[in-house]
């Protein structure tokens, strides 16, 4: 029996409904598969148990169902190369790397809100850094392969094909209008993470990620770009580079004074990714969405 496009010609609505039974029917099998898996191999390891259990977490809420639905449905998630994928990769690279002193300036601003926040959030938030500081202690190789799994790799892969795959393509075409779904897609991708703290960096990073898709016509390059971001913070946690950098035992634990960085960095940060946004956008790719 073909089942590749079988629901391929459903009303929106019910493939809607497709995607939400294929996440309910995943996240279960996945939750299954990591606790054994745990109970198997990791019972007396609770970091690893928790790498284990964040990574099967997320390919269940957002990969696996997105594969299948897209098999399904006949959706193209767009896993293809352009033409000139090269410069966009490049052009990508140096974007990730000059972004970074906007994104924590707004972190340290998003943070100085956090007095207004309610108590729920602060206490999820502090439950977060709490978690991300257990995983980011690392003593061996091992670990920070395991930890740019589970930490870079997994969420890059997973999260872009959901959230600019399928979440921003949907957006685009029931609205219309390719750049307010852009805009909708980082905020739904920023606020899923339940992190008001950390949501304007989120949602800035998220933009890019759009436009990372839109223009070049390819999956790859915000999972890329994703990618690059997350493997930033966990190799820098490595302690043989702490060393070398001149940063405290974890990035999670700074300060807001000593996260933010000066306004002027920040606008130098804004031209020059606006300016190199600018030479993405005029890159030859195989179509745009």
């Amino acid at each position: 029996m073909r089942l590749k496009g079988i629901y391929a010609k459903k009303h929106k609505a019910s493939k809607l409904g497709i995607l939400f039974l294929l996440i309910f029917i995943s996240v279960i099998l996945h939750t299954i598969i990591a606790t054994g898996i745990v109970y198997l191999f990791f019972e007396n390891s609770e970091i690893d148990a928790l790498r284990i259990s964040t990574l099967f977490s997320l390919l269940g809420i957002f990969f696996t169902p997105i594969l299948l639905y897209s098999y399904l449905c006949d959706f193209d998630l767009r896993f293809n190369f352009s033409r000139g994928s090269f410069r966009f990769l490049l052009l990508a690279i140096v974007i990730m790397f000059l972004i970074q002193p906007l994104i924590s300036f707004l972190y340290g601003w998003n943070m100085s809100f956090s007095e207004y926040f309610p108590d729920w959030a602060n206490n999820f938030e502090e439950q977060a850094k709490i978690m991300t500081e257990r995983l980011l202690k690392m003593n061996s190789l091992g670990e920070l392969g395991f930890n740019l799994l589970v930490l870079a790799i997994a969420p890059a892969i997973a999260e872009e094909v959901f959230f600019r795959g399928y979440v921003q393509k949907k957006c685009a075409k029931w609205l219309g209008r390719p750049h307010l779904s852009i805009i909708i897609t980082a905020i739904i991708f920023s606020a899923i993470h339940f992190q008001l703290q950390g949501f304007l960096p989120r949602f800035m990073l998220g933009l890019v990620l759009g436009y990372f898709m839109y223009w070049s016509g390819s999956i790859w390059m915000p999972i890329i770009g994703h990618f690059l971001n997350n493997a930033a913070l966990v190799v820098f946690s490595y302690p043989p580079f702490l060393k070398y950098i001149n940063l405290p035992e974890s990035y999670m634990s700074l300060s807001e004074s000593e996260i933010a960085t000066t306004w002027q960095e920040a606008f130098f940060s804004f031209m020059a990714v606006a300016l190199l946004l600018f030479l993405f956008q005029k890159s030859p790719g195989i179509k745009k969405g």
